[in-house]
């Protein structure tokens, strides 16, 4: 087996000179292999291979989409139609694959197994010229009416995303790849108390104080939040697996405290790969008592505890914050707040106490006054005296003017922290300043700096075993890929966050993150892999605490839905959204919704209504980032205008877009812009070929395959509206690959054979479009074939 097959490229055998363009026949042929996608046929050294069908499907899909990895829940979602089969259900599928191109688990010269994430088509492949395409020969048919209602709009799913993500990763200090965390890490969990009621802050506060003290001795330790956030999202008999392989930390450390008139006794029990090893200690003060038992652990791991002043102030001081923490760690900002504001005067004037209430007014959502108390504490923490608190509160003062949109001052900030912490051992602080620097120069789109950062990122909060913090992180590169029209890169970091999420049971990452993905999934024209994408965040969705996550988390579910043909449910839930309060900063997610909702009521038929839709949706829309939000307003804005008349109307619409446009720097303006002329020109009987060359030339150089969908479907309609078969079936060709996915190019094969007369092809093209159509009604596009046909 070895050698039989080369890397995978996208090098493909020519045509034969002057044969005619293939209509959607598609065979290929790797190493002594031929597979004929359409005839669902696979041929080993010129014998055919007979395969269950599953099998044929994951080759198939497989191949289709070897450009990138393929996550494994996409494969089960494409394949199976759902999202969960048994693992050895996928590894028999799999291993019968393989084995039918000779190809096996050892070699993966043709599949390659990616750990923790899926699998990829590695094999070199030709396309093979003599695959019974069906040479197109015939006479012009007019358009159909209802020719440009195409698949739900991917922009418009992305561009709420966005909207709706912004500063979401970012946290004071609360704030994927699953990277591992530093060899030897301890996960310390949750205290097991025995004691009186108003001792229930024990069970948090101690578990960090043990933490905190661990990792002061030297020992590496997964962040406390990170470890609250598993135990949220995991069953209380399940804690220790689940927390060990979220984490990836070595040694699970079981703490528990129990108090009797003598006082408390506090116990560690640590495990990694062998036996369990304890230590217990007593002391009438439960923090002193597990300071004591972690210092007896430090000694047992081979380290030196730190050295203590012996303050007694500072000690009670102590006290008091970690019992702040622990309220903090539960979530309940007004007991922190509570407990800070009985503090002693002599530790209200300290910088840790400034930081921590700038903490609650942080998630409290007062960023002014996180802001000014930020700001207050600057002079007392210097350079030279407190460099790592005045990093700390750099941070927090970038954290606050990044969602206040001051990009310029966030990006001094961060730059100043994380001066001053790259000569410091903080790699968790020093994280957080170079994510939150990459944050701004992505939203300035300088797309270089900004992966540089995440990169400087990565490294910092592996050193700190962070995994929340990188699942965030990869999050934020997910989304800088999505922006940068890199659709297929952008999923392989999403699906990562999204699981590392599920397992931490941030529903409100979880949420944004699933959106992207789902944006990105249509933008790859792969709507069954989108809505695998929604099912795994839908379960969430009562949980996310901010009002605008959850509409947005709603939208994504609906055009994931309409893209898999289940149009009545798609439209109850968006429904849902344009009909909502938009008094919770909603009015964006709302535009967007009723765009969605303006393109199915023109897909109906109701072209008074999407014109409404459409036109009332415009001026929400004008500020977002990604210029396809705007643009598929505007194209259903005047594609409604046009059919109802007012060509005028949609002429109107149409300048003020490409006005709105030209000075964009993002290609994507440029596209969109001639599309639109481009229709408009050919409804008033004008060529507006050269507007749809420079559309498709646009599309085509980009890595996005829905704009190449949007501009085909729209130009190929318009050649057979005018007849212009030839030119038609060269541009239709573009996208019959996608035929089999998406409804725009399914109906679009449709159009092309009813007019060429070719009635095998129209039955053939006719079924796969029903059987892709769902609940939308596409019964206007599947008239009765023309007579005259073959």
């Amino acid at each position: 087996m070895q050698g039989r097959f080369r890397r995978a490229s996208r090098r493909q055998c020519p045509l034969p000179a002057g044969s005619a363009a293939p209509v959607s026949r598609t065979a290929y042929c790797f190493g002594d292999c031929r597979i004929d996608l359409a005839a669902r046929e696979l041929r080993r050294a010129g014998q055919l291979v007979v395969l269950p069908p599953k099998v044929f499907d994951c080759l198939a899909y497989l191949i289709e989409r070897r450009e990138r990895a393929v996550g494994r829940d996409e494969l089960v979602a494409a394949v199976w139609g759902k999202t969960e089969i048994s693992d050895t259900l996928l590894g028999q599928t799999l291993l019968k694959a393989r084995r039918a191109v000779g190809d096996s688990a050892g070699a993966q010269q043709a599949i390659r197994t990616i750990p923790r994430f899926g699998y990829a088509w590695v094999a070199e492949l030709t396309v093979d010229a003599g695959a019974g395409a069906t040479p197109v020969v015939a006479a012009a048919r007019p358009k159909p009416a209802a020719a440009l209602l195409r698949r739900a709009a991917w922009p418009a799913a992305l561009a709420i995303a966005a909207a709706a993500a912004g500063g979401l990763w970012l946290a004071l200090r609360d704030a994927p790849r699953v990277d591992p965390v530093p060899a030897g890490s301890a996960a310390v969990l949750p205290v097991d108390v025995s004691a009186p009621a108003e001792w229930t802050w024990v069970r948090l506060g101690l578990m960090d104080a043990i933490a905190s003290r661990l990792r002061a001795g030297g020992q590496p330790v997964v962040p406390s939040d990170n470890v609250v956030a598993l135990m949220r999202a995991s069953p209380d008999g399940r804690r220790q697996p689940d927390v060990r392989a979220a984490s990836g930390a070595a040694l699970i450390v079981t703490p528990s405290a129990t108090w009797s008139d003598s006082g408390w006794i506090v116990r560690l029990r640590w495990q990694g790969e062998g036996p369990p090893v304890e230590v217990d200690e007593r002391n009438a003060d439960v923090l002193l008592a597990g300071r004591a038992a972690a210092d007896r652990m430090l000694v047992r791991l081979g380290k030196t505890p730190p050295v203590e002043s012996g303050d007694a102030q500072a000690w009670s001081d102590t006290q008091l914050l970690q019992r702040a923490e622990a309220a903090l760690l539960t979530g309940d900002l007004d007991g922190a707040r509570r407990l800070l504001q009985a503090a002693p005067e002599a530790l209200r004037q300290s910088g840790e106490y400034g930081l921590r209430l700038a903490r609650i007014d942080f998630r409290a959502g007062r960023f002014d006054a996180a802001g000014e108390r930020l700001r207050a504490l600057l002079p007392q923490a210097t350079a030279e005296g407190s460099p790592v608190l005045r990093a700390r509160v750099l941070n927090g003062i970038g954290h606050v003017t990044l969602r206040q949109g001051r990009l310029d001052d966030a990006a001094d900030a961060y730059s100043e922290a994380a001066r001053l912490l790259e000569r410091e051992n903080e790699p968790a602080d020093l994280g957080q300043a170079y994510m939150g620097r990459g944050s701004v120069a992505q939203l300035q789109r300088r797309y270089d700096a900004a992966q540089a950062d995440f990169s400087r990122a990565h490294v910092a909060f592996d050193l700190a075993g962070d995994g929340l913090a990188l699942a965030r992180l990869e999050a934020n590169e997910g989304m800088l890929d999505a922006s940068r029209d890199r659709p297929a890169r952008a999923v392989t970091s999403l699906e990562r966050a999204a699981r590392r999420f599920e397992a931490f049971g941030t529903t409100n990452e979880l949420a944004m993150t699933s959106g992207i993905e789902i944006a990105a999934r249509l933008a790859l024209l792969e709507p069954a892999a989108a809505l695998a994408a929604s099912e795994r965040a839908w379960s969430f969705r009562e949980r996310p605490s901010n009002p605008q996550v959850r509409q947005a988390l709603a939208f994504h579910r609906a055009v994931a839905l309409d893209a898999n043909g289940r149009r009545r449910e798609a439209v109850a839930l968006l429904q849902d959204i344009a009909d909502g309060d938009a008094s919770t900063d909603g009015t964006v997610v709302q535009a967007v919704a009723r765009s969605e909702l303006a393109r199915i009521a023109l897909a109906d038929g109701r072209a008074e209504d999407a014109a409404a839709l459409a036109l009332a949706a415009i001026p929400a829309l004008d500020a977002l980032e990604d210029p396809r939000g705007r643009s598929a307003a505007t194209l259903a804005a005047a594609r409604a205008l046009r059919a109802l008349g007012r060509s005028a109307d949609a002429a109107r619409e149409t300048a003020a877009f490409e006005a709105w446009a030209r000075p964009r720097p993002e290609p994507a303006a440029a596209l969109y812009a001639s599309l639109a002329r481009a229709e408009q020109m050919a409804a008033e009987r004008h060529d507006g070929s050269a507007d749809y060359e420079r559309a498709l030339a646009l599309a085509a150089a980009g890595d996005v395959p829905a704009d190449v969908a949007e501009v085909v479907v729209s130009y190929g309609t318009a050649l057979i509206g005018e007849g212009r078969l030839e030119q038609a079936t060269a541009v239709v060709g573009r996208v019959a690959r996608w035929a089999d996915r998406d409804l725009g190019c399914a109906l679009l094969q449709v159009r092309l054979h009813a007019a060429l007369g070719q009635r095998a092809a129209w039955e053939h093209a006719t079924t796969a479009a029903r059987a892709i159509a769902g609940d939308r009604d596409i019964s206007r596009e599947l008239a009765v074939f023309p007579a005259g046909g073959i």
